[in-house]
Order: C-alpha cells, then structure tokens, then sequence
C-alpha cells in the first residue's frame, strides 16, 4: 500500500518537474517474474522506474543508505525499507549473498526486480561490465530479463543554481529467456569455476542487449572497484 501511494505521488511529480519520456512500457508484462536490467548512469533511474511504469519494482539499493547515522539518512533509510527494497553490499560478502536471496523470493512470488548490473554509475557515459547476479538470478529462477536503457538520469548543473534532471529517457526493450541448456549449464555445473564462466557469458549477453538499445560504447572493465577511485568525466549519452 505504501508504495503504491508512492508511486501515484511520484509520477505526476516527474511529469511537473522533469518532463521524463519512457518507451516501451507495454514490453513489462503485467504478472509473472521479470528482472529489468539496465544501465546506470544517475540516480534519476530508480525513482523513475518506480514512477513511470505500473509494478511493484524491487531494486538491491547500496547498503550506506541503510546504515548512514544522520537524521536523513535514517529517514531515507526507513522510506526504502518500507517500500520492501533490499540493501546490498557493493563489494561483496555476505550482505550480497542475502539480498539475491531476498531478490530471488521476489522472483519466485512472481514478482519484480530491477537492477542495474554494472553496480555503479558510470563514471564517463560508457556501458561497464555487468556484475554476475542478475544472471545469476535469471538462470536460477528463469525469470524473464526485461533490458532497459536510461538517457539524461544524472543529476547535472545548467542554467539552475543546483543540479537537476533535463528531460530524462527510459527505454525498455523486448523480454528474453536464456535457453534451457544455458540454465543447466549454471544448474548442473560440476564446480564453482563452471559456473563462473557460465554466469559470465550469461551476464555479458543482458550488456549486450542493454547496449542495443543505449548505443553506448562498452568497456570490459567494472565501473567501480573499491581499491580504485572513480574517474569522473561527461554525464552519459543524451
């Protein structure tokens, strides 16, 4: 109910303020498990998605927005847990683990989840490497994986003396399932190792559909790695 409310507040919300477009809607089914997977270039992303289209998403958000002690972020903090959103450490462990558990049960209600595998924005426009678990979700729950491409979603200084969102663009392409002997591929893989390698061409093929539909330049490299500082550059495609 909460998110609902949300949700019908947020929507006329972008409308006003930022005069977002988003296509393809109709390639969201309305039942039935579907990951959408996209690219990550602002924080626009989440809330637009939230907003412009008519199911409950589940999105894995960074685990600082769930821990950070000031007032506001406490309070961010309990508007996403009650909108049912799963924190996630970046870096891996057991926080990961648990929340493509809790993602994976969302999946198997028939549910939906979103994520955006390259699991930080990227920091010049460019479409990264995908982390693993939006494969890993897919082959182990043969969920339908929505791609999506985002324009214009990150926050940027013009003429207005603080940041904002310039007609922002959601793009959402057709569904696919990754063919049975792919899923036994993972399912059945004799070793860790394996499965690796499966999970990895799995995860490179959702970048490739997300590329389709962006246009950006792929890098085979992660956007983020926390040993190294991010380089900041241009704010995406337009």
């Amino acid at each position: 109910m909460f998110y609902e409310i949300v949700r019908r507040v947020l929507r006329p919300l972008c409308y006003i303020l930022f005069w977002p477009v988003i296509a393809g809607r109709e390639n969201i089914p309305a039942t039935g498990p579907v990951i959408l997977a996209g690219n990550h270039l602002g924080s626009g992303e989440t809330f637009l998605l939230v907003a412009m289209q008519d199911r409950h998403a589940t999105f894995p958000v960074k685990r600082e927005l769930f821990t950070s002690k000031t007032p506001w972020h406490r309070l961010f903090g309990w508007i996403l847990k009650s909108l049912g959103q799963v924190p996630m450490d970046r870096t891996g462990g057991r926080d990961s683990v648990d929340a493509l558990a809790s993602m994976r049960d969302v999946l198997a209600a028939g549910g939906l989840v979103a994520i955006l595998p390259e699991g930080h924005r990227s920091p010049d426009g460019r479409l990264y490497r995908g982390r693993t678990g939006v494969a890993r979700l897919a082959l182990s729950t043969d969920a339908l994986v929505v791609p999506f491409g985002c324009f214009r979603t990150r926050f940027v200084w013009r003429w207005l003396p603080f940041p904002w969102l310039f007609r922002p663009e959601i793009r959402i392409g057709e569904g696919f399932h990754f063919p049975e002997e792919v899923r036994r591929a993972f399912l059945d893989a004799p070793g860790r190792d394996e499965a690796a390698v499966v999970l990895r061409e799995a995860t490179d093929e959702v970048m490739r559909h997300v590329q389709a539909i962006t246009g950006q330049e792929m890098v085979d490299e992660f956007s983020y790695h926390p040993r190294r500082a991010p380089h900041h550059g241009h704010s995406g495609p337009a």
